[in-house]
């Protein structure tokens, strides 16, 4: 099993993105949310952003070809396999605009895991979440974490945080 980090950021801008920089020798840049781009990432990581990571033009499950094909690793699994591990095998020909916000999150983790990585970074992935729905997906993210994926959680959420191996305090 691999570990579950969080990098508990405190209030105010800038402390959160430090999970943009956390791969040690290469460059991991994450474009700003709402930019209509998508992430662009070093081999072997994915990347989680609150909003998810999907294109709003394409179904959930053309969401996740497609981060695999532009992966620069073969992705050992496809769509329908990571749709079933996200809890959404029935959602697959759903567009990004009419899931829920927790349907949403569990897409942007498929889409993460479409390549792959060895970590995935999440960036405040269940900021936009209730209580309950914030836990079910750090619960797909440790699950995640139990299949060999390195997850890495920044958030301000000391209840998120909780579900890490270690925790991470930035000040």
């Amino acid at each position: 099993m691999r570990r579950r980090a969080a990098v508990l950021a405190g209030p105010g801008p800038g402390s959160v993105p430090l999970v943009r920089y956390a791969v040690p020798g290469e460059c991991v840049a994450v474009l700003p949310a709402g930019s209509g781009d998508a992430p662009v990432v070093a081999a072997g990581v994915g990347v989680l952003l609150r909003r998810g990571n999907l294109f709003g033009h394409l179904t959930v499950a053309q969401n996740v070809l497609l981060a695999g094909r532009l992966s620069t690793r073969r992705a050992p699994e496809n769509a329908a396999d990571l749709l079933e591990l996200a809890g959404l095998a029935a959602r697959g020909d759903a567009y990004p605009d009419t899931l829920s916000a927790l349907e949403g999150a569990r897409a942007g983790v498929a889409v993460a895991l479409a390549g792959a990585p060895e970590v995935v970074f999440a960036d405040e992935p269940a900021g936009e979440l209730d209580g309950l729905a914030a836990l079910e997906l750090m619960d797909l993210l440790c699950a995640v974490a139990r299949r060999g994926t390195a997850v890495v959680v920044a958030t301000r959420d000391p209840d998120i945080a909780a579900a890490a191996h270690r925790i991470v305090r930035v000040a």
